[in-house]
């Protein structure tokens, strides 16, 4: 056999048994080049390279199935703040164009120094698949896709579609405005980028199709969507049911829920992951009880991304993560915005998720994790990601359980949600790839990612008159936690 062969001798080891996640205690992995070889408690044949692990977790990578690449110069301001027209919303603080044409927060942003930095935590902390929603900040259409491979992270992407887009009228009211074209040259825009950059980097940049939102998504553009996804074999995703905005003004419109319109136009299905999925039937917040949104969902074998962080920060919850499960609708997680740390992002899942229902047994932790891991892969059509297992792509992380934050544990996985986060994980590998080690990024530096980040998000929060409807600065909008020292 050709190729290079390395053995992972691990203390606790995240194993796939081909139908379920098992613990395999002083076990190996053992990965050539970059897919996984075998899984077992020992292995007989010639190794390469050995890593001692045995004081550690070894597990699958996680597949971040919704995260937006960039510096979220925009979520960092509203913490404790926004407008409260925007019945909780948090994105259309800042991703809301001033008139028309106009900017949003984004346009004054490095997109280089955001993609970088963003995709550099989205590994750091856990995430070896992500899947990004649209490449929203702009810049060249193959520049985040070729910064992903520099990287050697595994990246779904591809240009949002629109057909309108949230702006503030000259009063600063909250307005749409629809594109003359349905906004069906974004689609050949996305198909163009698929054309060029689908498969590329031995295959860990995927292209897959984002109408950015069911808000602003024209039934046309969502039908050619469809029909484009099936013509090339490529997935779907989009936002949808995240506001309650959205919500009101497609019952008021159309008579049926964002999900539900999805069902009715057939565009639902295996393919599609849809993001948040928030605002389904029977929410509390938005007093509509009729249909069973959940049931179409399941029905139609689309997946839910359910991202907590960006919505808990907001006051907002799933109803509930127990409740899609018992539905049979296949759950996904991704992180959103920042702090991207796919890690963390788990026991914020399992908090929301138990407040949700007020019960301490729902969301148990192998339901999570499965979210994490096999829930993504099969959201993706992939069965070679989310687990360990001989065949599977060698994507691995090794979680250093020699913290003090770890401490005694009876369960590895649930010392994993309840007490871990981003920061324990010390190794990162991605296609046989070694990214991460010792918890520092093998390809960039930290040091110039957090220099180039922090000047480009300077930069646009001085420049958030220009783009505030009253023109006010952003630290009357949104005032620091302490006022600043005064001799």
């Amino acid at each position: 056999m050709t190729g290079t062969t390395t053995l992972i001798r691990g203390g606790w080891i995240v194993a796939f048994d081909g139908d379920c996640h098992r613990i395999l205690s002083d076990g190996v992995v053992v990965y050539r080049d970059d897919s996984i070889v075998h899984v077992g408690r020992s292995w007989q044949g010639p190794v390469d390279v050995t890593i001692d692990a045995r004081r550690h977790l070894v597990m699958p990578g996680l597949i971040n199935a919704h995260a937006h690449v960039g510096a979220h110069t925009g979520d960092r301001m509203i913490f404790d703040g926004g407008r409260v027209d925007l019945f909780r919303s948090g994105f259309m603080n800042y991703c809301t164009a001033k008139g028309i044409n106009g900017p949003t927060i984004h346009d004054y942003e490095n997109v280089d120094a955001a993609i970088r930095y963003s995709l550099a935590c989205l590994l750091r902390f856990g995430s070896t698949t992500v899947v990004d929603m649209g490449s929203e900040l702009g810049g060249e259409p193959g520049s985040m896709a070729a910064l992903a491979g520099e990287l050697g992270i595994r990246l779904y992407t591809a240009p949002g579609m629109r057909s309108a887009h949230h702006y503030y009228d000259q009063s600063g009211r909250h307005q749409i405005h629809w594109h003359d074209d349905d906004g069906l040259a974004t689609l050949d825009a996305a198909l163009a980028f698929a054309e060029t950059w689908d498969g590329a980097y031995d295959g860990r940049v995927r292209a897959i199709l984002v109408p950015l939102e069911y808000h602003l998504s024209s039934a046309e553009l969502l039908r050619r969507t469809k029909e484009a996804a099936a013509r090339h074999g490529i997935g779907i995703t989009m936002h949808v049911a995240e506001s309650v905005l959205e919500f009101q003004d497609s019952v008021r419109h159309t008579g049926r829920t964002p999900v539900a319109m999805l069902y009715d136009l057939g565009f639902l299905g295996p393919e599609v992951i849809l993001g948040h999925g928030l605002y389904t039937s029977g929410h509390s917040q938005i007093a509509f009880t009729r249909g069973d949104d959940l049931a179409l969902i399941a029905g139609s074998g689309a997946s839910v991304a359910h991202s907590p962080t960006v919505f808990a920060r907001r006051g907002v919850h799933l109803e509930s993560f127990q409740r899609y499960l018992d539905a049979g609708v296949n759950l996904a997680i991704g992180t959103d915005s920042y702090p991207q740390d796919m890690l963390g992002e788990l026991k914020t899942v399992a908090l929301t998720a138990k407040i949700a229902d007020r019960d301490f047994e729902v969301a148990a932790t192998r339901d999570i994790f499965n979210a994490a891991t096999l829930g993504g892969a099969r959201a993706l059509g992939r069965d070679d990601l989310g687990r360990l297992a001989p065949g599977a792509k060698a994507d691995i992380l090794i979680v250093d359980f020699q913290r003090l934050r770890v401490g005694p544990f009876l369960d590895p996985l649930k010392a994993l949600i309840q007490c871990c986060d981003g920061e324990v994980i010390d190794t990162v590998i991605v296609d046989g790839r070694t990214l991460v080690k010792g918890g520092r990024l093998l390809t960039w530096d930290d040091g110039d990612l957090l220099d180039g980040v922090r000047r480009s998000s300077t930069q646009a929060w001085n420049r958030f008159a220009d783009y505030w409807p009253d023109n006010e600065p952003i630290d009357a909008v949104f005032p620091a936690a302490f006022e600043s020292w005064k001799e």
